[in-house]
């Protein structure tokens, strides 16, 4: 059987996930397609005003007895970073995986909430 790009080698592809970001009055819901990852392969890290989500894919296996011939959908990196604004409080920000879904919900500051002003 021949394949073309018959490739051997094992390349650690990184992929960009694809999110989508939705907003409320009150936080920030921002949802990454991560699929074929366990949660434990996740990180979401918050270093100053930036906020990256990142995951590694670990090595597929092989049964015995099969030499891999291609490998595209092993070996994935997963890297994506966004710049967060004053309107998000960075100290209340969680991360949920499920179904190669992450998502984050990043909580706004309360200088971004509606007020409400009482008439005299």
């Amino acid at each position: 059987m021949t394949f073309v790009n018959q490739n051997r080698e094992e390349i650690k592809k990184s992929v960009t996930p694809y999110v989508t970001i939705q907003e409320t009055e009150k936080e920030v819901v921002l949802k990454a397609e991560m699929a074929g990852l366990q949660k434990e392969d996740i990180q979401v890290e918050l270093i100053g005003d930036e906020l990256t989500i990142k995951g590694s894919q670990k090595e597929c296996e092989v049964p015995k007895g099969y030499t891999p011939i291609m490998r595209e959908r092993c070996l994935l990196e997963y890297r994506r970073a966004f710049i967060l604004g004053d309107e998000v409080d960075k100290g209340k920000i969680n991360a949920d995986y499920e179904n190669g879904i992450l998502t984050v919900t990043l909580t706004k500051s309360e200088k971004t909430q509606p007020k409400k002003i009482v008439i005299t």
